[in-house]
């Protein structure tokens, strides 16, 4: 019996709950199926290098996914999209009580942060935002200040849609920077809390960043020269972040990595993101911003419910897990092959090596570009 079209997008929506709300045991065997074949020096590299990804969420203890992943810090978006300042404030009381209450888990606050938690062999937690709505008030500079000593360290601007301070990349009208937006990368500049510029409106960053004296950051955002995607950025975004001494953190999230027509994406796309990024605007600008689970499906059911909503809505049969779900690849969808989880970052830096990148590259690549940014941005 042939399907429905609506059969077909429960489907899509059924396997997404399933990748990002339960723990399977196929997950987790594809992932580390993925890291079998990983030579021995990118196993050593992975070991000893401060490993720093700029792009998680649903943090709630250590698992497997953790253990993989040999994360020296995460920044991690504790405080939500559309969360108001008072949810915001919960949010951050729920995520250091996690982390005081998990042995293998410390909070970052200051850059020298990451060397003590690689020393401790622990996972270092970034408090981060992807939005800055919760610190629209009266006052911009003090709200920043409040959220700054309550542990905020990195923050977007806006998250695809238009805030008080900028517009988001999905906005449509691709507004400038507010003056409030000015006063806000002011102020975060002022308190340590780094200038991000990922899902915001094209115009808007390039405004941003004539406003920014410390270096901004795209935490997760790839190259719109290699896929047609409203969340990638130009090469002149990449090149003025650059140039403030910005990094850009290459995303395994799969719709950056593809468009209509192209064949699925791989961890090789991924690699070309960081080959083309190390070309363009040099190997001491790149980053990881992998877009991951933390913890094995820690996603709040409620949140997958509206982005299967809200994909089917803008995208529908052309989405990329529809077209997945009718090659019958379902779970594969979820991530790029050999992305399946943050569990596969030595299987990245093994593909960095077949590129031809140096061992201090890749060093850079994975940790180092990133602590430099946060050396420079953070009060000390």
């Amino acid at each position: 019996m042939e399907k429905t079209l609506d059969r077909k997008f429960r489907e899509v929506h059924e396997w997404s709950m399933k990748y990002y709300c339960e723990d399977t045991p196929e997950a987790k065997a594809l992932s580390l199926g993925y890291n079998a074949a990983v030579s021995d020096e990118a196993r050593r590299i992975h070991r000893d290098s401060i490993i720093i990804d700029t792009c998680s969420f649903s943090l709630d203890g250590y698992d497997w996914h953790l253990e993989q992943a040999g994360l020296t810090g995460i920044n991690c978006t504790v405080i939500g999209t559309k969360d108001s300042a008072g949810e915001s404030i919960r949010n951050i009381v729920d995520y250091v009580s996690v982390i005081d209450n998990t042995p293998q888990l410390t909070l970052i606050l200051k850059a020298d942060d990451f060397s003590k938690a690689k020393k401790e062999g622990k996972t270092g937690i970034i408090i981060g935002s992807q939005s800055s709505q919760f610190l629209h008030h009266n006052d911009i500079e003090s709200a920043v200040e409040v959220f700054a000593r309550m542990g905020l360290r990195v923050s977007t601007l806006a998250y695809n849609w238009r805030t008080f301070s900028a517009d988001g990349c999905y906005s449509g009208s691709n507004g400038g920077l507010a003056n409030d937006g000015k006063i806000l990368i002011k102020a975060m500049e002022r308190y340590g809390v780094t200038v991000d510029l990922s899902h915001v409106g094209e115009r808007s960053t390039l405004e941003a960043m004539d406003v920014c004296v410390k270096p901004p950051i795209f935490s997760h955002s790839n190259p719109l020269a290699l896929n047609n995607h409203p969340r990638n950025i130009t090469d002149e975004q990449a090149k003025k972040c650059a140039a403030l001494g910005g990094v850009i953190g290459v995303t395994s999230f799969p719709v950056t990595l593809w468009e209509p027509g192209k064949p699925f994406p791989t961890i090789e796309n991924f690699i070309d993101c960081i080959a083309y990024y190390a070309d363009l605007v040099g190997v001491d600008h790149v980053g990881l911003g992998i877009d991951s689970n933390a913890n094995a499906g820690a996603y709040e059911r409620r949140k997958v419910v509206m982005l299967s909503h809200t994909t089917n809505s803008m995208q529908g049969q052309q989405s990329l897990g529809f077209i997945s779900n009718e090659a019958g690849r379902g779970i594969l969808a979820a991530f790029p092959d050999g992305i399946e989880s943050l569990a596969n970052i030595v299987n990245i830096v093994d593909h960095l090596l077949k590129r031809g990148f140096s061992e201090a590259e890749i060093k850079k690549i994975i940790g180092e570009n990133w602590l430099r940014v946060f050396r420079a941005t953070w009060q000390q």
